[in-house]
């Protein structure tokens, strides 16, 4: 049996449809942060159980999900993100069988009206109960195994993989992206600057070159190693703006 965990904000545009495609969940739960418009109101009566609770921290919220959760199987997604039919029946398959604690589900972003087709992600997204619990980075909150406290990575060989990609109804303008970009960098710069690593992990030296560094590596990274050029205008986009966010990011760190 499965429990669906949503984290919200003001999602009263994006939470309906989310709470919809996990219809097939036995219960769904919204962690909710306060929102000031209707979001708990739909939420309720669509059968979510809501919990308001003042934000912690991305990870924090979603561990209330999990403490609240009620079956074996969790699944994680954002009021913007949607479960296509396809992707609704292979969960119900490998929860049936599976044997990893985690399960790791591609990202499809439809960005600018357009799905970035090789520009996608993966998340570790479906995670049997008790076996992992989200760590309190401000941003970017990683997965970490309960049994050994070591952080969930792809392909680690104890973690698997679905392929039907969730479908995240990313930014509709480039004005959107900027807005979330500026409070996000933010949030980067002051984890880099308490641990001294990079938010993949790497770390990270002090130097007036770092933003330029991230930024073009960024670009290159996904302009040319994950093929963003064939996403056409789209993917270029996501590239430039991609590599502004680090350039960004780099730039705040300096100036802690």
């Amino acid at each position: 049996m499965i429990s669906g965990i949503i984290i919200t904000k003001n999602e009263e545009k994006n939470i309906a449809d989310c709470i919809k495609s996990l219809s097939f969940c036995e219960e769904i739960i919204v962690v909710d942060a306060e929102s000031t418009d209707q979001t708990r109101e739909i939420a309720e009566t669509l059968g979510a159980k809501v919990i308001v609770q003042p934000f912690l921290g991305y990870g924090e919220q979603k561990n209330i999900g999990i403490a609240a959760a009620q079956h074996e199987w969790l699944v994680f997604l954002d009021a913007d993100e949607r479960v296509a039919e396809k992707l609704r029946e292979e969960i119900l398959q490998i929860t049936q069988s599976a044997n990893e604690p985690v399960l790791w589900i591609t990202v499809e972003d439809i960005f600018l009206g357009k799905s970035l087709r090789h520009l996608v992600g993966h998340n570790p997204r479906l995670v049997k109960k008790g076996a992992a619990q989200w760590n309190a980075n401000p941003v970017h909150e990683q997965l970490v195994y309960t049994a050994t406290g070591e952080i969930v990575r792809y392909k680690d060989g104890v973690s698997g993989e679905i392929t039907s990609p969730i479908i995240h109804h990313s930014h509709e303008t480039v004005a959107s992206y900027l807005r979330k970009m500026h409070r996000y960098t933010s949030l980067d710069a002051e984890h880099m600057q308490q641990t001294g690593k990079h938010r993949s992990g790497r770390d990270i030296k002090n130097s007036w070159l770092l933003p330029y560094v991230l930024g073009l590596r960024q670009f290159i990274k996904l302009l040319i190693y994950r093929k963003g050029i064939l996403d056409g205008f789209q993917g270029i986009a996501w590239s430039v703006l991609s590599a502004y966010y680090e350039f960004e990011m780099g730039r705040k760190y300096r100036a802690l």
